[in-house]
């Protein structure tokens, strides 16, 4: 199989288990850090409320279609061609002979959702380019972007090599694509499989860290299909999982959420605790256990590897809150399974803590709902009213000329929101709730072609400080997230091509744009709701008990 093809294809090993007890009993399988708390099996109505949840789910958030994975497939192939290309160019100009130049042969490995197999119309795909010892990441992101733009197939190729994980940003036949970039240390030998090398530590020896991080979306990815104990289970509840935190407006690692990957180690956590589960089971158990989780104790897959074990490895920074102070402030940590192991939520604050753990409460009390045949599956990921829950918005648009641009500008304002929202809660008597969602402009403001607006509610609280007649100051932190704007390395490059307009507004103050978008959710799923027709609503009371 290429590198280029899909990789969640892949079957789960057989789980750590021992061959009897102590007391001559056969011992119990394990998975991850402790042993099942339930290893039971589903029964035929647990099966068909797991049937309907998913038809539910398919109505509103389907999978890519066969031809649809057959057009990415096609493109990972062609992306493949191109890459291979040009690192033989890159290695004949270097002086290295012809034959040898090919022979230094390059994958592209999928990461991400696409690794794990959950593929969605529209969502982009994550790649990583394993380029050898010859090519540096300046060719990288400058002889290869060249050629990218040249070919017929690409458009809005965006290179953004400052970023904290540096990326190319482009569509290709209408896909979207993130190329990463992971420069080996040494050669691999001639007929080593890539995809196979880059799964052991010993590939990360002296590594740079921009490619222990790029390589690590890779590894991360590899090792969730590796310790779940089924696939298809952990898929489907991902699947359902991803959507209500798309809809319940918590779904950004950026904005101090939880991410994609962040999403994928919960739910396989879910799934090593119970692995015979069927999803709709899977899906109770992750709004139950995640509600009542004790934040002060990580999240984890399997152990965390000392790196003083592992020669070579002294230098890597792993995720240790005894001994490193920044990582006992960590509010909610979910810790990557792949050596070095990092934590997925370092950027989680206290108002996205509040905010997330209101949400898990939530969702386990609509899932107690379902389990009385009260509630339809349907009402777990009902979209969060954020316009009707609050009266009070800091407006922010972000702005600009030329697709490169937007993008650019875009990644830097995002990378820095935390310090706004960090500001923000700091004020007395005030909690905020940001909203990851980026609104289209819908064509509102006829010089900026390219821009989308973000917003940040605002409410006062008694129980936070707040009294009658308080007046509430947001110029400081404005004012500090704006002069941290300023500081963009390439806005005099692209002057007069990009703004950033920050408002506070009420709610009467919305713009048209975003209050069409929620007002489309909203109509959508009622009429679903309406087409499915009361004798349509899930009747079924069991969700699974152990």
């Amino acid at each position: 199989m290429s590198g280029a093809q899909v990789a969640a294809v892949a079957s789960s090993p057989p789980p750590s288990q021992g061959a009897v007890t102590n007391n001559g009993l056969p011992a119990v399988t394990k998975y991850g850090t402790h042993q099942p708390i339930s290893l039971a099996e589903p029964t035929e109505v647990d099966s068909a409320v797991s049937e309907r949840m998913m038809e539910e789910l398919d109505d509103e958030y389907p999978n890519e279609t066969v031809e649809g994975m057959t057009h990415r497939e096609s493109v990972l192939r062609e992306l493949e061609r191109i890459v291979m290309e040009w690192m033989a160019e890159t290695g004949t100009k270097s002086g290295m002979p012809e034959e040898e130049a090919k022979r230094c042969n390059v994958k592209i490995l999928t990461l991400g959702s696409y690794r794990l197999g959950v593929v969605h119309p529209g969502s982009d795909i994550d790649t990583l380019c394993i380029g050898q010892p010859h090519i540096s990441r300046d060719a990288f992101f400058t002889t290869l972007v060249e050629k990218l733009r040249q070919h017929e197939s690409v458009n809005d190729c965006v290179p953004v090599p400052d970023a904290y994980t540096p990326v190319i940003k482009f569509k290709m036949k209408d896909v979207c694509i993130d190329l990463l970039f992971a420069k080996l240390v040494r050669p691999l030998e001639d007929g080593q499989n890539p995809e196979e090398a880059v799964k052991h530590e010993e590939v990360l020896q002296n590594m740079d860290e921009k490619s222990v991080r790029c390589m690590n979306g890779f590894r991360v990815a590899d090792q969730i299909l590796q310790l779940v104990p089924n696939l298809v289970a952990f898929r489907q509840t991902l699947r359902f999982v991803k959507f209500w935190a798309k809809r319940r407006g918590i779904y950004s690692n950026v904005l101090g959420f939880f991410g994609g990957i962040t999403w994928a180690l919960l739910v396989a956590r879910v799934c090593q605790l119970y692995p015979n589960y069927a999803p709709s089971q899977l899906v109770s158990r992750f709004f139950r256990l995640y509600d009542q989780w004790n934040w002060s104790k990580p999240v984890m897959l399997c152990d965390i590897v000392d790196p003083a074990s592992m020669p070579g490895m002294s230098a890597f920074k792993v995720w240790n809150p005894k001994s490193n102070v920044a990582d006992r402030q960590h509010l909610m940590p979910v810790i990557t399974p792949a050596f070095p192991a990092m934590n997925s939520t370092h950027n989680v604050t206290e108002s996205t803590k509040r905010i997330l753990l209101g949400e898990f409460r939530r969702g386990n009390e609509v899932v107690k709902n379902i389990e009385v045949a009260k509630a339809g599956w349907s009402e777990v990921h009902e979209p969060f009213p954020y316009f009707k829950q609050f009266r009070h918005f800091l407006w922010l648009e972000i702005l600009a000329k030329t697709e490169e641009v937007y993008q650019r500008f875009n990644g830097w304002v995002g990378s820095k929101l935390r310090i706004l929202t960090k500001q923000l809660e700091a004020i007395s008597g005030m909690i905020i709730h940001p909203n990851p969602e980026q609104y289209d402009l819908r064509g509102s403001d006829a010089d900026w072609p390219l821009g989308c607006g973000m917003f940040i509610a605002m409410a006062f609280d008694r129980e936070q400080g707040a009294f009658a007649g308080q007046t509430i100051d947001l110029r400081p932190a404005v004012s500090q997230f704006a002069d941290v704007i300023d500081q963009w390395s390439e806005k005099d490059l692209y002057a007069g091509q990009f703004v950033l307009r920050l408002k506070q507004i009420r709610g009467a103050q919305l713009p048209t744009y975003a209050l069409a978008a929620e007002a489309q959710k909203q109509w959508s799923r009622h009429k679903r709701k309406a087409e499915w027709g009361p004798g349509d609503q899930p009747a079924e009371a069991a969700v699974g008990s152990a």
